[in-house]
């Protein structure tokens, strides 16, 4: 027993983790927590012992087991076997493997039919716990090496700093031309950052050239490796920049992990360059289409909302429903804060994802109505003519006739 305290308690400050240990009838016989965790996520974490044990039961010695609950809160399980018996497990978590944004928090809820007063504390709840991401199977196997052998105590020492005599004395003009080049770079890239910040797109790609300098001496010999990384970081400060411009993270989630995944992919330095001005597109694209900055909560989530959803079936009642509100509280907001109404802003967004595919040039009319969410052709039509003072038919036939004229 004070084995296994002991490392327990390794677990507990090494990671910030709650730690719990159950006996094999699921009896309490540790537990290391800050005990700021409602009993609604204790009532839940008892309904996954069962299979926990049977999934520890079943697999490999040395195995750990990892378990997701409705409210998406993640535990690592591993057994307390002795002599080849189970003898009860220890339970690391909860922990997150995903952010915390509005959208996950309004899953869990409607997961667990949860009403509305429970987005506060769920929120702070959340907040509290560690985030793992993906490096819960590092994680999982240090545990499981720290639970199959024998603690052993350690020691530490420390070196002592070297004199302030001893450091070189580095004055500023010391740096010289190098000094003055880093300034100026330094100067561009937050001008850069700016531009993304607020979606100016022509300007963010004349800025890049400014700011990008050559780093390939901090990976000798792999240039290519050198601006992989290099891309990373950009990637990243978009994405970081976006977010100041208003963007929602469950937009610029899924922009940052697809440019991840193409950057890591990527063969040649040119596919490099044309990955880094995509990103600049398309982070610019979404400050101009998804920012929501400056609007109460509720028109908030519904514009977040509305802006992924508008192909689909959607109207002011199940839109109100999936963010939680009241639909005439949900309308009388979204009239007042953008003085159009619910319905005429899903429109809106319909035809103007209607009018980008009639430019791609490569559907029919009929199936652009049913593909940007109408539901018959008329309709489609009707409320085209609304919002641009012409035919569907007409505003195609037009666009080819304008781009000769202009030329």
């Amino acid at each position: 027993m004070d084995e296994l305290i002991s490392k327990c308690w390794l677990i507990k400050n090494a990671f910030n983790i709650d730690v719990q240990a159950v006996d094999p009838q699921f009896q309490t016989i540790l537990h290391i927590s800050d005990d700021s965790e409602p009993l609604i996520f204790a009532e839940a974490r008892k309904k996954i012992y069962l299979d926990l044990k049977k999934a520890l039961e079943k697999a490999n010695k040395n195995s750990f087991c990892i378990h997701t609950d409705s409210f998406q809160l993640s535990y690592m399980a591993m057994p307390i076997n002795e002599e080849e018996l189970f003898h009860g497990m220890v339970l690391v978590g909860p922990f997150l493997n995903e952010r915390v944004t509005d959208h996950f928090i309004w899953n869990a809820m409607r997961e667990n039919h949860l009403e509305n007063n429970w987005v506060k504390p769920l929120e702070n709840f959340y907040k509290s716990l560690p985030y793992l991401g993906q490096s819960y199977i590092a994680i999982g196997d240090l545990l499981v090496n720290l639970l199959a052998n024998p603690r052993v105590d350690s020691h530490f020492s420390t070196t002592k700093k070297h004199s302030e005599q001893n450091q070189p004395d580095v004055q500023p003009q010391d740096y010289g031309q190098d000094g003055l080049e880093v300034k100026l770079r330094y100067e561009a890239e937050k001008k850069f950052l700016h531009f993304i910040e607020t979606g100016d797109k022509e300007n963010a790609m004349k800025a890049l050239i400014e700011f990008t300098g050559d780093f390939s001496y901090r990976v000798p010999g792999n240039p290519l490796r050198a601006k992989k990384n290099l891309s990373f970081s950009s990637n990243t400060m978009n994405r970081l920049a976006a977010a100041k411009g208003g963007v929602e993270p469950q937009y610029l989630h899924a922009i940052s992990e697809k440019f991840a995944l193409k950057i890591e992919a990527a063969v040649a330095m040119s596919d490099l360059d044309a990955i880094n001005f995509s990103m600049i597109e398309e982070y610019c694209d979404a400050v101009k289409n998804f920012a929501v900055n400056g609007y109460s909560s509720v028109v908030r989530k519904a514009l977040m909302y509305i802006n992924i959803h508008f192909k689909e079936t959607i109207n002011v009642q199940s839109v109100a429903a999936e963010i939680g509100f009241n639909r005439a509280y949900l309308a009388k907001k979204f009239k007042k804060e953008l003085n159009i109404s619910v319905i005429d802003y899903i429109h809106k967004k319909r035809i103007e994802e209607a009018i980008f595919l009639m430019e791609q040039g490569h559907l029919s009319i009929t199936d652009i109505g049913i593909q940007v969410g109408f539901s018959s052709y008329n309709y489609f039509c009707k409320v085209f003519k609304e919002i641009k003072g012409m035919t569907a038919t007409v505003y195609k036939g037009s666009k080819p006739l304008e781009k000769k004229e202009h030329n």
